[in-house]
């Protein structure tokens, strides 16, 4: 019994162990280590294709259901993402607005007007609006945010915004541009630039302006005080940042008037400035030479009263005295008739012009004004007051332009002030 029990357990453990040695030899036994092999990965990318070449590829579409373009509520929308049948998860996306840059921008300076340009291509068509939000950005100025698009072809669009950086550290906006029709709205963004803001180095004689074309149109230096003239100047420039006009070695300086029109500028600028100085001299930059330009005068005073421009007494300028010269010389010739022929009527003419030329060396009028009135250099509400008036004056009106009155002094001090501070 013993014997038997002895030779079934060996044929068991022979059995068992034939087929731990097959599973062995299939599996692999369990103290073995695994082999790491190592295989370059392959990305497998699928191509994209337009819904045409998508449905040119299939050659029998038995189970696409074709639907009318005339069913509107049935028909594709451009923007719609088509979605595969069986994982319901886009491939396909057809996009409206293309964006792109029509300008290189790769160094601009610190607060230059830099012109950015940006091309738009909508293929939806009678697109009714295209709508610009500027995201993104930092320490920049958009001086022209109310720029319009212009249509240049069937689906192309332009517009050029005109951008101020305010620091070295200044991020340039990315375009939002939003196409407005009657299928909807669709955007896109444009991201922007990153280019290289460089600081200009500033002295004494920089005024701080950065221009493509600068012109000092006129230029007028007068007596202010005992130890300071006043300098006045009219400048016109292209892509410039005039109103950053300002020069370190005067006294005291400001802009009375600014006009823009498009990329065009012109200011106003005054300067009060010690009277031993003899020249003149300031300089901007100019960004088509990358160079700075100087600019000087000889300081010549025109005068020794301060006032706003040439010729601002109209009663004393060069074209009144030489009208009534010229009717004087009329009236004298008229009387010589008069002597010959003894006709009355040629007598009442000569009084007649007499009369007027008498009339054109009169005010228009007086007025008082109060104490503590401010004289203006220029007819605006932002010009700067040069005198101030210390106890009730008189004065005569010479001029009345938008609200404003120039007025001469007693003490022979021209100015502008507000019509409504005068008293009759």
């Amino acid at each position: 019994m013993k014997l038997k029990c002895f030779l079934s357990l060996t044929l068991i453990f022979f059995a068992l162990n034939v087929q731990a040695s097959f599973l062995s030899d299939l599996f692999g036994t369990s103290d073995q280590k695994p082999q790491i092999t190592q295989e370059d990965a392959h990305i497998i990318e699928e191509e994209i294709m337009t819904a045409d070449e998508y449905m040119d590829s299939v050659d029998e579409p038995t189970d696409i259901e074709v639907f009318s373009t005339t069913d509107d509520s049935m028909a594709f929308d451009e923007d719609e993402e088509f979605l595969n049948d069986d994982t319901h998860t886009p491939y396909i996306r057809s996009q409206t607005v293309f964006l792109s840059f029509l300008t290189k921008v790769e160094k601009i300076y610190l607060s230059q007007h830099l012109k950015v340009k940006i091309k738009a291509i909508v293929t939806h068509e009678n697109v009714n609006t295209l709508k610009t939000t500027f995201l993104n950005a930092k320490n920049v100025q958009i001086l022209n945010k109310d720029a319009s698009w212009r249509k240049t072809g069937a689906n192309n669009y332009e517009i050029t915004y005109i951008l101020k950086a305010l620091s070295t550290k200044a991020r340039l906006p990315d375009f939002k541009v939003t196409a407005e029709s009657k299928r909807g709205e669709s955007s896109e963004i444009l991201l922007a630039p990153k280019p290289k803001i460089v600081a200009l180095r500033e002295d004494r004689e920089f005024s701080l302006v950065l221009s493509e074309d600068f012109t000092l149109t006129s230029h007028h230096a007068k007596k202010y005080d005992e130890k300071s003239n006043i300098v006045l100047l009219e400048i016109n420039a292209t892509s410039a940042n005039l109103e950053d006009f300002h020069l370190p070695f005067a006294i005291r300086d400001g802009i009375d008037k600014i006009e823009k029109s498009g990329l065009q500028q012109s200011i106003f600028y005054f300067a009060i400035i010690p009277n031993d100085i003899k020249i003149f001299k300031f300089k901007y930059f100019d960004l088509l030479s990358n160079k700075y330009n100087i600019v000087s005068f000889d300081m010549i005073l025109e005068d020794t009263t301060v006032s706003t421009q040439t010729d601002l007494n109209p009663q004393k300028s060069k074209l009144a005295l030489y009208k009534a010269v010229a009717l004087i010389v009329l009236a004298f010739i008229v009387f010589l008739f008069f002597l010959r022929s003894k006709k009355l009527y040629l007598l009442v003419i000569v009084f007649i012009v007499l009369a007027y030329v008498v009339y054109l060396q009169i005010p228009i009028s007086k007025v008082v004004l109060e104490k503590d009135i401010d004289l203006k250099i220029l007819p605006t509400k932002n010009s700067t007051i040069f005198y101030t008036t210390s106890e009730p004056t008189k004065a005569d009106i010479l001029l009345e332009k938008d609200g404003y009155i120039k007025v001469l002094l007693e003490n022979k001090k021209i100015g502008w002030i507000d019509e409504n501070l005068t008293k009759n």
